[in-house]
């Protein structure tokens, strides 16, 4: 029997470290053809050209790349980069043929990618749709690409719901946990031997993790005192942050300068890393004792680690979160309150015994299998997809998760 090529996107570091178990498993599926591509910043010198970490992968192979250009984060840079993937998206398929394309997320380089497969008839499985990020205009992005995709694997019931509640099949969505949960029970995390040695960050000390993205439906100007007031606040504390390079979107620059500016004036107290890899962040999320920002893992992925976790702003807001997270204003006066209450001992002991609601580590496993379910001599049948109406409450909908 012929393999089936099943073709991924990667866009950007990101997105890659939680897709790596699922690109693993794949390659090692007698039944499937892996067919990675790679776009976006993994092809960006701004951003370190992420590409050559895959590369460095014996195992891993990129079949193929699509430039998306990048001159600058603002809004005209982004539209021309969209539109420049879409024409080279649309030439990898014919040149690739792929009989599934697998998306994970809300990146608007999916825009792209997207847009081209539905042109060329290629059915798409979808990744962490049903989710709500009311800050960023990530939530379009999401909601449009369900609606494109055929297959569509939520991390809970809750965004599973949603996704029906948005016309689609119910015998199409799947409730398959947060793949980026598969890789704190896969991957050998560091010691904090080595974590000083990969990081120059003594973890014996008392570290705070910061990831800090543009909130994208702000004002482009207002990146850089939103990221001066969570800077301020932390100069206030006794904490040494370490600190991770912001997204491409809009306005990303501006708080990437400020970032590397602090770094600079006060190395005592900042320190700044372009790219800890999979392996490195979640390394340090394992022994920081806080970790700070508006990032999707410091909702998903803390919980494991039943880490402390100040979240600033409205960017996570729509998502559910666990009760280690700790829901801040943008100010410092704010975040500083915050900080205290995450740091200290009662919030502590009341997050001792926290289970993730995010699932157990096995999402790759669960999506595999269900690719090896589907018959893909009906693929051009899966398009025909029509819409899902309601007869009933949501609440009446019984969704479990997939069981391996």
């Amino acid at each position: 029997m012929q393999k089936k090529k099943i073709m991924v996107v990667s866009t950007g570091r990101a997105d890659y470290g939680l897709l790596y178990p699922l690109i693993k498993k794949i390659i090692t599926n007698d039944k499937f053809e892996m067919q990675l591509i790679a776009t976006g910043t993994h092809l960006s010198p701004m951003h370190g050209k992420t590409i050559k970490l895959i590369e460095e992968d014996n195992e891993v192979q990129v079949v193929d790349t699509v430039e998306m250009t990048m001159k600058s984060d603002t809004e005209n840079a982004i539209c021309i980069s969209v539109a420049t993937g879409l024409m080279g998206f649309s030439q990898t398929f014919n040149k690739h043929n792929p009989d599934m394309l697998v998306v994970l997320g809300d990146r608007y380089e999916l825009w792209s990618v997207c847009m081209a497969a539905v042109i060329h008839k290629i059915p798409i499985a979808h990744i962490h749709g049903g989710e709500t990020t009311l800050g960023v205009i990530d939530d379009s992005i999401r909601h449009s690409i369900t609606k494109m995709s055929v297959f569509h694997f939520a991390s809970i019931d809750l965004y599973a719901k949603r996704i029906i509640q948005m016309g689609e099949n119910p015998k199409r969505v799947f409730v398959v946990g947060a793949i980026g949960l598969d890789n704190i029970k896969s991957i050998p995390l560091m010691s904090c031997k080595e974590l000083l040695k990969h990081t120059g960050v003594d973890f014996d000390k008392k570290v705070a993790l910061m990831t800090y993205h543009p909130v994208t439906l702000d004002s482009y100007d207002s990146a850089q005192q939103q990221i001066q007031e969570v800077l301020n606040a932390l100069y206030s504390t006794d904490l040494f942050t370490l600190m991770t390079m912001p997204n491409s979107d809009t306005s990303g620059n501006i708080i990437y300068q400020e970032l590397k500016s602090y770094s600079q004036k006060y190395p005592d107290k900042f320190r700044l890393i372009d790219n800890l890899g999979q392996k490195g962040y979640l390394s340090a999320m394992k022994y920081a004792k806080l970790m700070i920002g508006n990032s999707s893992s410091g909702i998903i992925e803390s919980a494991s680690f039943r880490l402390s976790v100040v979240n600033i702003g409205d960017r996570q807001a729509g998502r559910l979160k666990p009760i280690n997270v700790i829901d801040c204003a943008c100010s410092k006066k704010s975040i500083t309150n915050a900080i205290k209450q995450a740091l200290s001992n009662e919030f502590k002991q009341s997050i001792a015994n926290l289970k993730s609601p995010y699932g157990d580590g096995n999402t790759s496993t669960r999506i595999v299998k269900i690719l090896e379910s589907i018959d893909f001599d009906k693929k051009l049948q899966f398009l025909k997809k029509g819409f899902y109406d309601l007869k009933h409450d949501l609440s009446q909908i019984n969704l479990q998760m997939v069981m391996i």
